[in-house]
């Protein structure tokens, strides 16, 4: 049930190995700290709202959520941008369709506000969907020689999501 609640391709909804960790029959080796995508079942995610241990040393983050590690404070963001639903409430619920199988996993306006509350500051931000402009930090000449298809979204700056720019702000220089 829980591939037919990813919102992939009919042939990548294949059950992998992580039914192995989840079973128990396999503990990651270290602490596994994780957010979701837009390629994760969503129904299993949704139960995890809050965030929760998927598997021994497995832990999601939730959809907008902080853990500290050995004293080191680490925030995660699940989803990706999109424009259309992000001032909406999460509706979506099983049976999914087509859409809200997609809708799902997009972020929206009171995730970001939950973050933007944390005052004490995160030493790390985990993030599926990069802020607006983050290419600009790294070696984006590169990017662009093997992701051409992302041009158009550089050029006109809209890669990535614009409101999770201003939780970079809220990050404890290293």
């Amino acid at each position: 049930q829980d591939l037919n609640c990813m919102a992939v391709p009919q042939k990548y909804r294949t059950m992998s190995s992580f039914y192995k960790y989840y079973s128990g029959e396999l503990v990651a080796p270290v602490l596994t700290l994780f957010v979701g995508g837009n390629h994760e079942a969503a129904n299993h995610l949704w139960e995890l709202y809050h965030g929760g241990w998927v598997a021994k040393n497995i832990y999601f983050l939730g959809y907008g959520g902080v853990v500290t590690v050995k004293g080191v404070r680490i925030g995660g963001l699940s989803g990706i941008f999109k424009g259309g639903d992000f001032s909406q409430g999460h509706w979506e619920h099983p049976p999914y369709t087509e859409g809200s199988m997609r809708s799902a996993y997009h972020i929206r306006e009171y995730q970001i506000w939950r973050m933007s509350q944390i005052t004490s500051g995160l030493d790390i931000l985990l993030t599926h969907d990069w802020p607006r402009g983050i290419y600009r930090h790294g070696d984006q000449a590169r990017l662009l020689r093997s992701k051409r298809f992302l041009e158009e979204e550089v050029r006109t700056n809209t890669l990535g999501n614009p409101h999770t720019t201003p939780l970079r702000a809220g990050l404890r220089a290293a």
